[in-house]
């Protein structure tokens, strides 16, 4: 497959007019100029990484808890159309046997060979080992403090498909912590009221990611600065951002950006099932919520409860309120967080030999073609 005539952003530069050729599920080539290989003209649209999202519940009807078990693979083929070409599946707070029948059903899911769409790389468990102070949209009845013995389950459940876990990292001594870096589980620190001296023995022992930043956690007081303090303290710590618009004010954004850098912040969704679908009512986990564009509450008491925006809206909005380039753009979109996942010699970037993990947006940055590991995903009419 040729697409020419685009504008490419590479890692380090952009090339104003020229092609890409895919082979196979890798990038064969690129380069700028013309080329006279057929091709699909793209009429100097844009080439992006594919857009990577950590931090997804659902949409489409389907989430982790919520549907047949066929669901994974509705929700893997329908968001190519937000640019998604990898991401990890996150699971919400729910009791000990659903959680078992989930995590079972995504453990066979991602054993198969047959898998289309979009790459789930894993799954990503946020709750129930979070602060009932912080809890979010997560069922007060259901916390529990971080154990060993249920993630080993978890592990065992999804088949080892367990890649990053959300905890309160303040309701444990470390020896959490420990355990999820020796089994190569990203420890994500969320959901908590930890102050930001209690966040210094975790970021000791190598944790350097934050969940969605500012929401769900402690925040910016002078007498008692909380996580958020030392996420912006610690630069080489990745911020989740979920950029809706929403979830965090347009100076909020422009405040994290200015603070964080481009390098240190990774763009996601944290959306729920309602995603993609009309207004109306709806569930997250067990809890009823109500969906109002791309805005999603709990019924009971008005709380946030995930989202309802795709990541494409997302990375429009960021690109929107921080005058971002498309150079910063790709890094919060895709390269830190393959870096962060220890991916990246393979996807986040557009090079040659690495997977063809590709999203071509129209220059409003919508998408038009999505391209997971050399097959087209999505495509809209041109």
């Amino acid at each position: 497959m040729v697409l020419k005539n685009a504008k490419i952003v590479l890692e380090d530069r952009i090339i104003d007019n020229g092609y890409l050729i895919i082979e196979k599920d890798r990038i064969k080539d690129i380069a700028p100029g013309d080329t006279n290989e057929d091709g699909l003209d793209l009429k100097g649209k844009w080439i992006l990484p594919g857009f990577i999202d950590c931090h997804v519940h659902g949409g489409y009807g389907v989430d982790f808890e919520t549907g047949n078990k066929n669901r994974f693979d509705l929700f893997a083929k329908s968001v190519g159309q937000e640019g998604i070409t990898k991401y990890l599946q996150a699971s919400v707070t729910t009791n000990i046997p659903t959680m078992e029948k989930n995590y079972q059903e995504f453990g066979e899911y991602m054993s198969r060979v047959d898998r289309k769409g979009a790459i789930c790389l894993g799954a990503h468990m946020e709750g129930p080992f979070i602060s009932p102070e912080k809890k979010g949209a997560h069922d007060e009845k259901l916390l529990i403090k971080p154990s060993e013995e249920l993630t080993e389950k978890v592990m065992q459940w999804s088949k080892n498909n367990l890649k990053m876990v959300t905890y309160a990292a303040d309701l444990q001594d470390g020896s959490y912590t420990k355990f999820l870096l020796r089994h190569k589980i990203i420890p994500a620190v969320g959901h908590t009221n930890m102050t930001a001296k209690e966040f210094e023995k975790e970021y000791l022992l190598a944790v350097r990611h934050v969940t969605h930043l500012f929401n769900g956690m402690s925040g910016v007081d002078q007498h008692r600065p909380g996580l958020v303090v030392a996420a912006f303290n610690h630069q080489d710590v990745l911020a989740e951002v979920i950029s809706d618009g929403i979830h965090l004010q347009p100076e909020i954004l422009q405040l994290i950006y200015k603070i964080k850098g481009p390098n240190h912040i990774c763009i996601i969704t944290d959306a729920m099932n309602a995603k993609g679908l009309r207004d109306g009512n709806y569930l997250l986990g067990k809890l009823p919520v109500i969906k109002t564009g791309m805005k999603v509450c709990l019924k009971s008491n008005g709380a946030l409860a995930g989202s309802g925006a795709t990541f494409d809206h997302n990375v429009r909005t960021m690109k929107q309120y921080t005058n971002a380039s498309m150079l910063d753009l790709i890094k919060m979109s895709s390269i830190n967080i393959a870096k962060q996942l220890n991916i990246y010699n393979k996807t986040g970037s557009l090079a040659p030999k690495k997977l063809a993990d590709i999203v071509v947006l129209d220059r409003d940055l919508h998408v038009e073609m999505t391209i997971a590991e050399g097959k087209v995903i999505y495509a809209k009419q041109f």
